[in-house]
């Protein structure tokens, strides 16, 4: 199990969608944050990396976090400076790999350490549901920064169990947790 070939698939046929994000501080508008993926020589799947200007993009930084086998990169900044970062991961092999959904914040007031791997929002199956139509779930997320606050969205599996949503999770229709169970409506 790969995330990414070299003909642009990923697990369960999803697409490699734009691995590009940017971030400037709305405190300090020298301050750029960019994330970028590639493929490192003599793999096929896809490295995040983060890195950080002062001058505005004239210069950048080392890697201020680098994550292997991931996608789907989302960045923002708060009120406060706070960079937050949200990816997809893929982890395990065959039958066991799950993708996850990552929420990571800098913690330090010079904005360069994340608390990686930070929240885990969703851990699910990578092959279940099996895929019956192109792409599988989706290849996107997004995070915004609203004063000191982050707020975001990302695909994952919707099978309504709490396992795969160890931090929470509320569906806008009904579900059962119980017996794993969506519905358009309800009463059921």
């Amino acid at each position: 199990g790969v995330i990414v070939n070299r003909s642009g698939t990923i697990s369960q046929e999803r697409l490699g969608a734009s691995n590009l994000a940017l971030a400037v501080d709305p405190t300090n508008s020298s301050r750029v944050y960019i994330e970028w993926a590639d493929v490192p020589t003599g793999t096929i799947n896809q490295t995040l990396h983060v890195r950080r200007s002062t001058t505005r993009g004239a210069t950048w930084s080392a890697d201020l976090l680098t994550v292997a086998n991931a996608m789907s990169p989302a960045l923002a900044i708060n009120s406060r400076g706070q960079v937050g970062f949200l990816y997809q991961l893929l982890t395990g092999t065959g039958a066991t790999q799950r993708w996850e959904t990552h929420f990571t914040r800098t913690t330090d007031p010079d904005g360069t350490i994340f608390d990686n791997p930070g929240l885990t929002l969703s851990t699910t199956p990578a092959s279940t549901p099996a895929d019956i139509f192109w792409p599988y779930l989706g290849d996107y997320e997004h995070v915004v920064a609203w004063n000191q606050d982050f707020y975001g969205l990302f695909t994952a599996g919707n099978s309504p169990d709490n396992a795969n949503f160890p931090n929470g999770v509320t569906f806008a229709r009904y579900a059962d947790f119980t017996a794993h169970q969506l519905y358009a409506e309800a009463a059921h």
